[in-house]
């Protein structure tokens, strides 16, 4: 039977084994222009289906690895070893630091980061924004960057990381704690029993 923690550590292999889904598309008048995954967010191999061409290009600013998402994933990993590592309540305070400051490090790159970078770059080089007789302004508003189940799942996952971890820790520091053993109590003492009394005459 699997414990607590066993669970948090399955939770977590699961969390990093979701980056190889789709975790953002980026679309354009409901064209989709960029699909990526967490590992092409890790790696930084992103590409752009040119609506005009056909052809997958690098997108402007792709090439170069996503930082936070490499530290999310370092600190899952990390979270994962303390499990090993380290005993007890130590133990299940460094797992669920790791997981929760990998997950926010992932939440911000993909929840803030790339749909500021996807916008920006649309409206990079703006002539060509121009000769069609659009503004930056309007060409920002028709990109939609929409967030896929992949990268919900990986939160999910490492959610429920930190819940078992938070149980396993309540476990263990229940079972340190020795139960209160009841202290027994002395019989009361037997009642004095009257004199006798003096025969008669």
């Amino acid at each position: 039977m699997f414990s607590m923690t066993n669970l948090a550590r399955i939770a977590k292999v699961v969390a990093l084994l979701l980056f190889i889904l789709p975790w953002v598309t980026v679309s354009c008048a409901d064209q989709t222009l960029i699909t990526m995954t967490g590992v092409d967010l890790a790696t930084g191999s992103v590409t752009m289906n040119n609506p005009m061409t056909g052809a997958a290009e690098r997108p402007p600013g792709a090439g170069d690895p996503d930082e936070l998402v490499i530290v999310g994933a370092l600190l899952i990993l990390l979270a994962l070893a303390a499990g090993f590592v380290l005993k007890g309540r130590t133990a299940s305070l460094a797992a669920i630091g790791g997981t929760v400051l990998g997950g926010a490090a992932l939440a911000y790159t993909v929840l803030v980061r790339v749909p500021d970078s996807a916008r920006a770059g649309a409206t990079a080089g703006g002539g060509g924004g121009s000769a069609q007789g659009m503004s930056d302004a309007q060409i920002a508003e028709m990109i939609r960057v929409n967030i896929e189940f992949g990268f919900w799942l990986v939160l999910a996952a490492l959610a429920a990381a930190v819940v078992l971890d938070f149980l396993a820790m309540q476990r263990s520091e229940a079972g340190a704690t020795p139960a209160a053993v009841p202290v027994p109590t002395s019989p009361p003492p037997p009642a004095a029993e009257p004199p006798p009394e003096p025969p008669a005459g």
